[in-house]
Parts: structure tokens; sequence; C-alpha cells
């Protein structure tokens, strides 16, 4: 007995097509929430970044300018020192003093980077140079927050116990003394040239120059990562 039905060949072909642009479109929908999504994460992490840098900015200026100030004092104490004859007291004026001993520190705000790099929402960033940056920043400011310490801990365990026995002070060491560092009226006291003193002061002031050179390096970089932050901000 013969089958005189037809195969209904166009509505299978129809159903067929229908089904392919119906998983397409789902694909392409699912794609652009992803993709919509992505941006409104990368959106956030940028803001988040532009508020953390801007809010830093001051404090690493100030940082600088704090090391400067304290790094031309040891520089100058280094050179008279070198200059003098151990064992005969010589005047240093206070500033000199307290320059070499006091070890400014500068720790950003970075809890945003941190936790982009940490998650990898970092490559939500499509501008490879900003994330460059942003890389570069993140592993020069801990080295430079060690030679902060590092500096801190030469002043306290060298130079502080030597100043100690070598110098006599016309006043006191307080606060209102090291706001007047940088004034005409710093005043001075007498310091007994000792190898010891020397010695620690040449490594702190070879100390003090790494961290001014780079928190300069650093402050150029926050510059140009606020600048490339605030144009993703504005788009």
């Amino acid at each position: 007995m013969k089958n005189n039905q037809r195969i209904p060949w166009l509505r299978i072909g129809a159903e067929s097509v229908a089904i392919v642009v119906s998983i397409l479109l789902a694909f392409g929908i699912e794609a652009w929430w992803q993709r919509r999504s992505e941006i409104e994460q990368a959106d956030t992490l940028v803001a988040s970044l532009y508020t953390d840098f801007q809010t830093s900015q001051a404090e690493l200026q100030r940082a600088l300018n704090e090391h400067q100030r304290y790094q031309l004092g040891a520089e100058q104490l280094l050179d008279t020192l070198a200059s003098a004859e151990l064992g005969a007291e010589i005047n240093v004026s206070m500033g000199s003093i307290l320059g070499s001993i006091l070890a400014p520190t500068y720790s950003p705000t970075d809890s945003a980077l941190e936790l982009a790099f940490l998650s990898g929402q970092i490559d939500l960033i499509e501008d490879s140079e900003l994330r460059n940056l942003l890389a570069s920043w993140r592993q020069l400011v801990p080295d430079t927050a060690e030679e902060q310490l590092e500096i801190g801990e030469t002043a306290s365990t060298r130079l502080i116990p030597e100043f100690s026995k070598q110098v006599r002070f016309g006043r006191s060491l307080n606060s209102n003394t090291m706001d007047n560092i940088g004034t005409r009226d710093e005043g001075s006291v007498r310091l007994r040239p000792t190898s010891e003193i020397e010695g620690a002061l040449a490594y702190r002031v070879f100390l003090g120059n790494f961290v001014v050179q780079e928190l300069a390096e650093l402050g150029d970089m926050q510059t140009e990562i606020i600048r490339r932050l605030e144009q993703r901000v504005r788009e």
C-alpha cells in the first residue's frame, strides 16, 4: 500500500530556521547583556579609582615637599661633617639635625586599585596605557614605602642614639622645634662628629635620594593617571 502523504519540507525548513534564529538571538542578547554589565563595572571601577587618586594627590605632594626639605637638611649636615675634624665640636643648625632624623611617610588610598588587580577587574579598563600606568604605580608605591621605613629605622637605631651622645642642644627637641624647620629661626646646636654619625648619615642621605626621586616619579605618574581617568569619567 502506497503512502500518499507528502513530507512538509517547507514547514520543517521554516521551523528549523526559526529555531536557529531564536538560538542566535538568545546568544546575541546574552552577549549584549554581558557587555553592558562589563561597561557598568568598568564605569564603577574608573569612578572609584578617580576618587582615590584625587584624594591622595595632595598627600603625595605633602610627602614629597617634606622629604625634599628634610633631605636638604641631611645633605647640609653631611657636607658639614665631611669638612670637620672628628672629635672637635662644631656648630650645626637644628634644622639639619631634625632633617636627618625625621622620616615622613606616604600611604596612598588605593583600596579600589588593589581590589581591581586581585579580582581581575583591571582588565575591564580598555586603555592599555592606563592599565600599565596603574600596574607601575602599584609596584613602585610599596618599594618607596619600604625605603621610607628604612630611613626611619636608620634614624631611630643609628642616628638618634649617636646624636643623644654627641649633641648638646640649646633647647629641647619638641613639636614646636620641628615645626620651625626651614625657617630662619632654627637655632644651632653643638655636635661632636664621629665616624658612626657620618656613616649613618651618608646611608640616610643615600636612601633619601631614592625616596625623593621615586615620590617625584609617582607624582608624574599620578598626574597622568588622573588625566586619563578623568577623560574616561567624562565619556
